[in-house]
């Protein structure tokens, strides 16, 4: 990791179950952090072999994360050993802002990962996941958001190896076996994603 160490441990995943309120809080988070950080298809937008990740904790704005720096795989996944996911996961049910997330996304293609943790009101623990990819070629292509349910950090990790990997493939087969959460298609944040990526070119 060359930029922005993490200094948590994680908690052990258990299932978790959904409310109403903490379904639109996450909804919401995810679209924010869509349009903050993640985009692809605009004009000049050159593929840069690199992976850049960031973290959102459950008292920060959504709207203010910018990239902690590169990564590799060694790298972002020691930040997931790190992160303290239950502990962040229990302030926001209390703040009601956002979900903590980790995102790692691959300048070179475009795509992004991002991973998000939940308690419901008896405290128990659950992992989404989402995987953001191109849509259509095009100045203003969408992007397509698959988010899924996880119960086990090791699914996860393996869920990051074949991103960075990017076996795009073994991916989707494996995010096919996990509970579906929602898709979506997002056409908003291209601007933004651009000038980071341009930091990073």
């Amino acid at each position: 990791m060359e930029e922005g160490a993490g200094r948590r441990h994680p908690a052990p995943p258990r299932e978790v179950q959904k409310t109403d309120g903490l379904t639109k809080m996450r909804v919401v988070t995810f679209f924010s952090l869509l349009q903050g950080l993640f985009s692809c298809g605009m004009q000049a937008n050159r593929p840069v072999d690199v992976f850049i990740w960031d973290e959102l904790r459950a008292h920060e704005d959504p709207d203010k994360v910018e990239p902690a720096g590169t990564c590799d795989l060694d790298g972002f996944l020691s930040e997931i050993d790190r992160f303290p996911w239950h502990e962040q996961a229990r302030e926001a049910l209390r703040y009601k802002k956002n979900s903590p997330t980790l995102s790692v996304t691959d300048l070179k293609t475009d795509r992004s990962f991002f991973i998000s943790s939940a308690v419901d009101e008896k405290d128990e623990l659950g992992y989404f996941i989402g995987y953001i990819y191109p849509g259509e070629e095009g100045v203003r292509a969408p992007r397509y958001v698959n988010m899924y349910e996880v119960d086990q950090m090791e699914t996860l990790r393996e869920m990051v190896v074949l991103f960075f990997r990017r076996d795009e493939g073994a991916l989707n087969r494996l995010l096919g076996k996990q509970r579906k959460y929602m898709d979506a298609r997002d056409n908003a944040g291209w601007k933004k994603y651009l000038e980071i990526k341009q930091k990073f070119m």
